[in-house]
C-alpha cells in the first residue's frame, strides 16, 4: 500500500492506495505516529485507489478513530470503492466513521 500525505484546509489527508491488509498496517501506523499533534486533527482516509481490505486494514481504521477521538480529533473515509464501502458497512465502522464521495464534503464536516 501506498500512502501520500498533503495538508488541505484544517484536514490532513492520506491518500491510500493498493492492497490495505496486514502487510501494511505498519506502514500505516508510522505514518500515523508522524503527524505530530493529532489534538483536534481532522484526519480524511482517502480510499478511492484501495483495492483490497481485509481484517487487519479495517483494525487499523478502527484504532486510527480511537486515537484520533482521545485527543478531540476527527476521522472521515472519502470516496472507498463499492466492494470496500462493504466491508465497511460490515464491519459496522460506518456508524462511528463518516464516510463521504468527494473530498469537499469531509472538509466541510472536520
Amino acid at each position: 500500500m501506498n500512502i501520500v500525505e498533503r495538508q488541505m484546509e484544517d484536514a490532513l489527508i492520506f491518500d491510500l492506495s493498493g492492497r490495505f491488509e496486514f502487510q501494511a498496517t505498519p506502514k500505516f501506523f508510522v505514518a500515523l505516529e508522524r503527524v505530530q499533534d493529532l489534538r483536534g486533527q481532522h484526519l480524511i482516509l482517502n480510499l478511492e485507489q484501495v483495492s483490497f481490505l481485509d481484517s487487519a486494514g479495517l483494525g487499523a481504521i478502527h484504532l486510527a478513530h480511537q486515537k484520533l477521538m482521545a485527543v478531540d480529533g476527527a476521522l472521515s473515509i472519502v470516496n472507498p470503492l463499492p466492494h470496500v464501502q462493504n466491508l465497511l458497512e460490515r464491519a459496522n465502522l460506518t456508524s462511528i466513521i463518516p464516510i463521504h464521495t468527494v473530498e469537499e464534503e469531509a472538509l466541510l464536516v472536520g
